[in-house]
């Protein structure tokens, strides 16, 4: 009995062992986004100085917008892209 809990002891051990890489990896991987987040911003928002726009219709235009991630430049994400989002619409 006493040789079968060492076995499921070690075998225990030696699984929760096999995590130990992720678990560091997690624990980079949420270092660097609590920097982030703790990261001070460059904008002011509580500053008034600045161009303050007066005539916003409040619609989004993109024309003939081409994009390809710079990491993989064979792979066209959008191509002569030409899109109108009129204000108040949910899309």
């Amino acid at each position: 009995m006493v040789v079968f809990a060492i076995t499921m002891a070690s075998l225990g051990i030696a699984q929760s062992s096999s995590l130990a890489p992720d678990v560091s990896k997690g624990k980079g991987s949420a270092a660097s986004i609590f920097a982030i987040l703790d990261r001070k911003s460059k904008i002011d928002s509580s500053n008034n100085w600045g161009m303050t726009i007066e005539n916003v219709k409040g619609e989004i235009e993109f024309h003939h917008v081409s994009f390809k991630y710079p990491s993989r430049p064979n792979v066209q994400i959008f191509n002569d892209l030409c899109l109108t989002i009129d204000h108040g619409k949910l899309t």
